[in-house]
């Protein structure tokens, strides 16, 4: 049976980490390896996880000298796993008990597929605020999974169970994304030909905080998503076309509204003219 690694990421997150570390040590196929990457918090998180990790043996603490940044602790953390399949999960985020079997059913004697499951979206308190079905993402051939991705149509698959082999041919996540690095990856994986399979369960309670990243101001999605898709922007051309590609920009700049348009397309512009200068 191939081995099985989760990564916990974490920054200030102590009022909810424990949970997080528990709901997978809780799980009914016991993962091999619990890799918990403090990102330099402040907030005496890594006492508790020192102190869970002299509890629990397969606990591997990591602890950043200095914040990182979400994409950069992940993809380092990453690298020192273990285990073929690895899975990932957010400090303030929690598993529910069946999340791992059933992902690691789903994908057994099914070399390099990738399982992912149903999502609950809970408040701070933990009560639910919406139920994610993601279940017609495992029916898209992949023109249909970037254009879905890309065009942001629906709830995408999060905390997949992938092989790392996998997770490194798609060359991890980039350290020079702020916020959407996930979404970036999730792009350049959908461009593999492997299979995604779906667990038919709710796998994964994703906690809305009042201080997480997604509640940074408009500007800043804005920018970010626009930097994803111009990143992915020969790749998403090759498959979902370049009317495709040039849709998916329009929508993120209309989003945004005039104001965080012209912002995010006026130094770009500037930045093309300065560099056609040069040649």
């Amino acid at each position: 049976m191939s081995r099985i690694s989760c990564i916990i990421v974490s920054y200030n997150k102590g009022k909810f980490l424990k949970d997080a570390i528990i709901s997978v040590l809780n799980q009914t196929l016991p993962v091999d390896e619990i890799i918990v990457a403090d990102d330099g918090s402040t907030d005496g998180s890594r006492n508790l996880i020192t102190s869970l990790a002299q509890e629990y043996c397969k606990i591997k603490p990591i602890f950043r000298e200095k914040n990182l940044g979400v994409a950069a602790n992940r993809d380092l953390a990453i690298r020192e796993a273990k285990g073929e399949l690895l899975t990932t999960l957010d400090g303030d985020d929690w598993y529910s008990p069946q999340k791992i079997e059933k992902e690691f059913i789903a994908i057994q004697n099914k070399p390099n597929a990738i399982a992912y499951s149903d999502v609950r979206l809970v408040n701070q308190e933990g009560k639910l605020i919406d139920d994610w079905d993601i279940s017609r993402f495992s029916k898209f051939d992949t023109v249909q999974r970037l254009h879905w991705l890309s065009h942001r149509l629906g709830p995408i698959p999060r905390d997949m169970l992938l092989p790392q082999k996998l997770y490194l041919e798609v060359l991890g996540m980039r350290h020079n994304i702020p916020i959407y690095e996930d979404w970036d990856f999730k792009i350049r994986l959908a461009t593999c030909p492997n299979q995604w399979i779906h667990s038919d369960i709710a796998g994964i309670n994703y906690r809305k905080t009042k201080s997480g990243l997604s509640q940074s101001n408009l500007l800043i999605h804005t920018k970010c998503q626009y930097q994803v898709l111009m990143l992915n922007q020969n790749l998403l051309k090759n498959h979902i076309g370049v009317k495709g590609f040039w849709l998916a920009i329009a929508k993120v700049i209309l989003k945004g509204g005039r104001s965080v348009a012209i912002k995010i397309i006026l130094p770009a512009q500037i930045a093309r003219n300065l560099k056609s200068t040069k040649k």
